[in-house]
């Protein structure tokens, strides 16, 4: 059956629709714009903007499950952060409700636990730390509505730090490797659940991760990479677990 991706032409979404094309996953990518190394071979590709819901709505037609990544990515003005990141992830899910969409990938952050102290035992605590992350927080919320409401299966993956390679301290605890991205992103999207709603922290397989790897035997989720296997990134000087995003001034 078909995945539909959104944010397709994005960092995360590229690489993982390249991927999964090459596995013969049958794919629907939409975006704003095309992406710039091209459509896959086999997939379609919708140019849409989240904010139009019949849009939206028609290319979630006859899917078996979206990977939600599309949306602003870094810190922005709050009202940037509802137009795009909340009105649009609810666009999404009333999409997946109306065209009966069984399982909806939301794109969380590891942001949504950037306020708690590096160490802390209870990390796992939801304390967001900018504008971004409170959205993300309402997109993990809206989802878990949507899965007691409407039977929709959401899993929200609360995505570390993306990068080719791991090149700062914290990312020792954070990073999540492109490879390891598409078999965690795959798996939310088409592995039984053990419940409706499931939230699983998006890292590879760091030893010295700061958070559980709860909901991962559950996806059979077995991350390839470790960031303790690269070159030392020097002493963490990080107070908080959101990193640079806890120092940042609030946009005006």
């Amino acid at each position: 059956m078909t995945l539909l991706i959104t944010g397709a032409a994005g960092t995360i979404g590229a690489r993982l629709a390249a991927d999964l094309a090459t596995r013969g996953v049958p794919l629907r990518l939409l975006d704003r714009r095309p992406p710039s190394s091209g459509t896959p071979a086999g997939a379609d590709f919708v140019q849409a903007d989240l904010r139009d819901q019949a849009a939206i709505e028609a290319a979630a037609a006859g899917v078996s499950a979206i990977v939600h990544l599309a949306g602003i990515t870094d810190e922005g003005p709050f009202a940037a952060m509802v137009e795009h990141n909340i009105t649009g992830t609810h666009h999404v899910l009333e999409a997946a409700r109306r065209q009966r969409v069984p399982r909806v990938v939301l794109a969380s952050s590891h942001h949504v636990t950037g306020l708690n102290p590096v160490g802390n035992p209870t990390a796992d605590a939801t304390a967001p730390d900018s504008f971004y992350a409170v959205s993300k927080v309402t997109l993990e919320a809206l989802g878990r509505l949507y899965a007691h409401k409407t039977g929709v299966e959401i899993v929200a993956v609360r995505i570390g730090s993306y990068r080719t390679h791991p090149h700062e301290p914290r990312h020792r605890a954070t990073w999540l490797s492109p490879a390891d991205a598409t078999t965690l992103l795959h798996a939310a999207a088409t592995r039984p659940l053990p419940c409706r709603f499931l939230t699983v922290h998006g890292t590879s397989g760091n030893s010295e991760s700061w958070w559980p790897r709860t909901g991962w035997d559950a996806l059979g989720y077995h991350p390839a990479d470790d960031a303790a296997r690269h070159p030392e990134t020097g002493p963490l000087t990080d107070s908080h677990v959101g990193g640079a995003f806890t120092d940042y001034d609030l946009p005006a």
